[in-house]
């Protein structure tokens, strides 16, 4: 069973992605919307706490791909590691991430770009956890868009390294899902995952169960 993604089924998205660049981030004490898009909203903090408390088991470099509200990020700065690196798309956001990072605990880095650009920034086998959580810009990317993602976080990640990501998964990996992970070499054994409980409103546009599943992937 596939799950409920952050898009609505109905939704058809046609961005040029240097349009998501420059675009207005509208930020509130509960939401983030680009071009009128959901692209983050207050009530994930459990679910972005338990992501980035994975991403962080190792200590060390992390990698967070999309900022969005820096909920995640928060949690980041929280565990006992050396450096954090964020990958955010939009200029607004970036910005936002920078403020975050003259106040953070640990050191943190922004790139600002789309991530297919400007990943190979980051050397292969450098960094110990990845975050992955950016929206998807093309209707090819429509509850999927972690699946592009999956050979740079093999490369990137250092041996025993963990990489999760919003997994647009309720409860467990689709065929699908496993398939991909093991084509980019992440061996099975290695392929876990919890379900976080969450509790989005009635309203919310891109979720509806009140579970999600956090994946656990170790290089």
């Amino acid at each position: 069973f596939e799950a409920e993604y952050k898009k609505s089924d109905d939704a058809i998205i046609d961005f040029e992605k240097h349009e998501w660049n420059t675009a207005k981030a509208f930020f509130t004490d509960h939401d983030l919307k680009i071009f009128g898009e959901p692209v983050m909203e207050d009530w994930e903090a459990p679910y972005m706490k338990e992501l980035a408390n994975i991403a962080c088991k190792n200590g060390g470099v992390i990698l967070e791909l999309g900022f969005g509200m820096g909920i995640s990020a928060d949690f980041i700065q929280q565990n006992a590691i050396t450096r954090h690196i964020i990958i955010e798309a939009n200029h607004d956001v970036a910005e936002k991430a920078r403020a975050f990072g003259k106040i953070a605990k640990h050191t943190v880095e922004v790139i600002e770009g789309l991530w297919e650009e400007v990943i190979e920034q980051i050397p292969n086998g450098s960094v110990d956890g990845i975050l992955f959580d950016t929206y998807p810009l093309s209707d090819k990317e429509l509850y999927q868009n972690h699946f592009f993602f999956f050979p740079y976080a093999y490369k990137k990640l250092k041996k025993g390294g963990i990489f999760t990501y919003y997994s647009d998964e309720e409860k467990i990996f689709g065929k699908v899902h496993l398939r991909k992970l093991q084509e980019t070499g992440f061996e099975k054994k290695n392929i876990k995952s919890r379900v976080c409980s969450i509790k989005p409103p009635k309203d919310c546009e891109y979720w509806k169960a009140n579970t999600i599943l956090s994946p656990i992937i170790v290089k």
